[in-house]
């Protein structure tokens, strides 16, 4: 595996908070001081490797830079996968999770399901996390929280855009991946992940989705979640058929323009 550093911030003495966000293409690091966080690391796979893989790449990055995870007061594991669903939480049977999941997503039997609830929207999402690295923390550390990424992603923008009356489209971009989040009248209409390739696959899928739920493009706004999405080709191929487009940061705060060429990282919702 190549690994590609991105970036890397000291540590600071009064860091209390780690929060490490996996995904099968790679890992970043964050955390948290007062109100605002900071990515210190970000390491990306050449190719998409295992859990397994994965959690040797933490190990040789922490070994590293001797990064102490015992250090931290608290730590949060965040995993960016597709492998989830959301369900209604007056539907949701703890002992059938693996049924919400096996229609739409690869599972084994061995497979263990968890489940995280969005108390904001009464809705549940099943998901699958990596076990090996659950249980490296857990012999690492004791006591630590672990979510989907998506989870966090719906907790923190309900609170702000559940209640408008007005439609509101996220797009939150990641490293060939993104989600996309759409309230309507008050209640989530959609959430998906997508993987995608090129720029075409991804205003393809986004598209495909307002096709069918009958949004008009040329009427549409739509948010986009990161700081360096206006310098990327998604951007260019985007502007070309939704008019209207807006840059959030991670806590979903309008991106200026001078904001653009001198961004700071913010919570993990932001793409890496």
């Amino acid at each position: 595996m190549t690994l590609q550093k991105t970036n890397n911030n000291s540590i600071t003495s009064n860091t209390k908070k780690l929060s490490v966000q996996f995904s099968l293409n790679g890992l970043s690091f964050l955390s948290p001081n007062d109100k605002k966080a900071f990515v210190f690391f970000q390491e990306k796979l050449a190719n998409n490797g295992t859990p397994e893989e994965l959690l040797i790449v933490f190990q040789q990055l922490i070994a590293k830079n001797n990064i102490q995870i015992t250090r931290f007061e608290s730590v949060e594991i965040h995993y960016a996968s597709s492998l989830y669903t959301l369900v209604p939480a007056s539907l949701f049977n703890e002992k059938r999770s693996s049924d919400y999941l096996k229609f739409n997503s690869k599972i084994l039997a061995t497979d263990f399901i968890a489940h995280d609830k969005i108390e904001a929207l009464d809705m549940v999402v099943v998901y699958v996390p990596f076990m090996n690295i659950n249980n490296y923390f857990f012999d690492a550390v004791g006591s630590f929280s672990y979510f989907h990424h998506i989870s966090k992603f719906l907790d923190q923008s309900a609170a702000i855009f559940k209640s408008k009356n007005t439609d509101t489209i996220l797009v939150n971009v990641r490293d060939e991946e993104f989600d996309l989040v759409i309230y309507n009248k008050q209640k989530l209409q959609i959430c998906n992940s997508y993987a995608y390739k090129t720029p075409e696959d991804f205003l393809y899928y986004i598209l495909f989705t307002f096709e069918q739920l009958k949004i008009l493009p040329e009427e549409a706004t739509v948010a986009i979640i990161g700081h360096q999405f206006k310098q990327s080709e998604l951007y260019s191929i985007s502007e070309k058929y939704i008019k209207n487009i807006v840059l959030l940061d991670g806590n979903f705060n309008v991106i200026t323009d001078n904001d653009v060429h001198h961004p700071t990282q913010l919570v993990l919702s932001n793409s890496y």
